[in-house]
């Protein structure tokens, strides 16, 4: 199998590539600098010129790119992370539909993020749920309805839903340093739920959304596990031997630039259904041991 991935050298990217090199496959990425070398593909291709991105001979594309959310949210930083997702994807979209049906790819694997379902309290929140309110959840709505244009030129697309990834990179890194020096706490109350995955079955979900013809639409890429983020806070102190003694209160986080604080205040109780229904094997589907593979 030969797979395109935008994003590949990025912290998931890096991940679906080495779960892709574990399954055989060849690996395409694709980067607004195509000069660049990246670990483990044979080929890079350019998105610097949407009118000539070049998507054909590729049994599938996982797409990955986008500007991070973490960061100031001023009014650029939200028009880039909308722009950088509808956008590309509209752009892979478009160069499928310049080739003929025989060239373009099986599957379009493209991103979203339960930030889809905005801020809805206690409430199990499966494939099926509706989308909610706030920036997160427009741009994740307008996102997949972009992709999903690609069934009318008969491509499977599967949009899947991305939790709080647990790896070496991302979250973690950010927030390691703060627990290691007795700063961490509660965010708010701490009853906002979190639903996170670790990297490895991030990574191993994407290859069987590729790989399994069946998946198609919306799938939640999550443990079937949420905790609290007070649970969350307390597993992660125990891991790395610390006390989380400082909680951050709620009109702090709530006076962050942009509504920003619905990164820390939103809560989302996910339930990864379409994966269950698939038998997935989660590798880590409690937290204290993907933590402590991280950390280890």
């Amino acid at each position: 199998m030969k797979i395109g991935i935008t994003g590949a050298s990025g912290f998931l990217g890096s991940a679906i590539t080495k779960e892709a090199q574990k399954r055989g496959w060849e690996v395409v990425a694709f980067s607004r600098r195509a000069y660049r070398d990246i670990e483990g593909v044979s080929e890079v291709r350019s998105l610097s010129d949407r009118e000539s991105i070049d998507v054909s001979g590729l049994d599938a594309i996982i797409h990955l790119a986008g500007e991070p959310i973490v960061g100031f949210w001023s009014r650029e930083k939200k028009r880039r992370i909308r722009e950088s997702r509808v956008d590309l994807t509209e752009d892979l979209v478009e160069a499928m539909k310049r080739i003929s049906r025989s060239r373009r790819p099986a599957a379009f694997v493209s991103a979203s993020a339960i930030g889809f379902y905005g801020n809805r309290g206690d409430e199990w929140l499966d494939e099926e749920a509706d989308v909610g309110f706030g920036f997160l959840a427009e741009v994740c709505r307008d996102w997949e309805a972009t992709a999903s244009e690609a069934t009318k030129l008969g491509v499977r697309v599967v949009t899947p839903r991305i939790g709080l990834v647990l790896g070496e990179g991302g979250f973690l890194k950010r927030l390691r340093p703060v627990f290691k020096c007795w700063l961490g706490g509660r965010l708010g109350n701490g009853q906002q739920w979190m639903s996170w995955i670790h990297l490895v079955d991030l990574a191993k979900i994407f290859a069987d959304c590729v790989e399994t013809s069946g998946i198609r639409g919306r799938v939640n890429c999550v443990s079937p596990h949420p905790l609290t983020n007070r649970e969350f806070t307390s597993t992660y102190a125990r891991v790395l031997r610390r006390k989380a003694f400082f909680p951050v209160p709620r009109f702090l986080l709530k006076r962050l630039p942009g509504g920003m604080g619905t990164l820390f205040l939103d809560s989302q109780r996910v339930d990864p259904v379409v994966m269950k229904a698939f038998h997935f094997d989660w590798t880590f589907d409690e937290l204290e041991a993907a933590l402590a593979d991280v950390e280890s």
